[in-house]
């Protein structure tokens, strides 16, 4: 009995084993092997032709041989996941090394104040490009030096430049998406017309802040085409609003040109002052220099019946002498019920007309005209489907 009290003690090793955290030996395999010892201690010997002892022996190597495998299959175990573990901080070291991407975000997309809160430096801000601004006139192809810091009442002219064409940049499209941020708030964006091939083949773009009105260069071109808003033209007429409206103090102002989230041009100037008032006297001057640069649109298409059939309809609809009709788009426009491949449901087109008023001046109002889809196929009799806004227009200008 002795010679087995020390082969069992074995099972000692086995719970010692247990305690240890590289390994858990199932406790089944153990009581199994315990209560198989204990079932032969109560079986008489001289019923088996072999050494109990021996036996013993063997179970107690079995024993030791199952309790080894067991330790190198744990062992393989927590060393492929010791080998994980210091892949994966492998991993976070070498992130934590590598240069984060900077990207470049235009202060519209950060909502951080901080950005323009005021700015007092004393380093003029960078401008993307080329961009410039100055107190006067722009000349492209010898621009004057730029200026960072201007004081209210000073004529403010820019000019827009990208490291490419416009077409190159803007695949091909025929206008620029210009963004204004006052104190880094976005205050508007607009898309610009540009309506001749030279023009997007240009890398940068004259932008009028708060000119000299005899010195305005904006709205007089009618392939440039700045859009409306409240009532003001984007651009001088707009920015100069947004000037006189400024409280005491220190200001940025700045313009980016940029689609989809990438900027292709900006410029910024600081602007600091008292009063800001006087901006409303230039606002009136640039007001009226604007009507009188105002031209009627580009001629599009010439269909004198056409054309004809449209004045006509005016001249029911109330309008009064009418001088010059111009139609805008080159071609009609279809109008699907439900847009892509829907059913057809009429087609448009816009023109422009020109008439004296009961004052004795001119104006010009935008007009578009319907035709609706009859179940037949054709097409039915024109409408007058929507007026714009009046346009005030030099006599002089009606037939240019």
């Amino acid at each position: 009995m002795k010679k087995t009290m020390a082969r069992l003690s074995c099972s000692k090793t086995t719970q010692n084993s247990y305690r240890t955290p590289c390994y858990s030996p199932d406790r089944r395999t153990k009581s199994g092997t315990i209560l198989l010892i204990a079932l032969l201690l109560f079986v008489p010997a001289t019923g088996y032709s072999f050494d109990f002892g021996s036996m013993v022996d063997d179970v107690g190597s079995a024993v030791k041989s199952g309790v080894k495998t067991i330790e190198r299959s744990a062992d393989q175990i927590l060393q492929k996941g010791d080998k994980r573990a210091v892949k994966k901080q492998q991993i976070e070291n070498t992130a934590k090394s590598e240069p984060q991407e900077t990207i470049k975000q235009s202060t519209a997309d950060n909502n951080s104040k901080s950005q323009h809160v005021k700015t007092k430096s004393a380093s003029p801000p960078v401008n993307s490009g080329g961009s410039i601004f100055s107190k006067d006139p722009i000349n492209p192809d010898n621009p004057s030096a730029p200026v960072a810091s201007f004081t209210a009442g000073d004529h403010i002219y820019g000019m827009l430049k990208a490291s490419k064409p416009w077409k190159e940049l803007n695949q091909n499209s025929n206008y620029i998406i210009v963004w204004l941020y006052i104190d880094g708030q976005q205050k508007v964006y607009k898309s610009v017309g540009l309506q001749r091939p030279e023009l997007i083949a240009q890398d940068y773009f004259i932008i009028d802040v708060a000119p000299e009105p005899s010195h305005m260069s904006n709205y007089s071109d009618r392939d440039i085409i700045f859009p409306e808003k409240d009532g003001y033209k984007f651009g001088p007429e707009l920015f100069t609003k947004y000037l006189s409206e400024l409280p005491p103090g220190e200001h940025t102002f700045r313009l980016e040109v940029k689609a989809y989230n990438k900027i292709y041009a900006s410029g910024e100037f600081s602007i600091s002052g008292d009063d800001f008032s006087s901006y409303s006297k230039l606002l009136a001057g640039i007001k009226d220099s604007s009507g009188q640069q105002q031209k009627m649109p580009k001629v599009g298409k010439v269909d004198m019946a056409l054309q004809n059939e449209m004045i006509a309809l005016l001249k029911n609809g109330g309008w009064p002498d009418i001088r010059r009709l111009v139609i805008v788009d080159k071609d009609w426009w279809i109008d699907r019920v439900a847009g892509g491949d829907s059913a057809v449901e009429s087609r448009h087109m816009e023109a422009a007309a020109a008439a004296q008023d009961t004052d004795g001046s001119f104006y010009f109002r935008h007009v578009t005209f319907h035709q609706p889809m009859l179940i037949t196929g054709n097409w039915g009799k024109l409408e007058l489907s929507n007026t714009g806004e009046k346009k005030a227009l030099p006599e002089a200008n009606v037939d240019k």
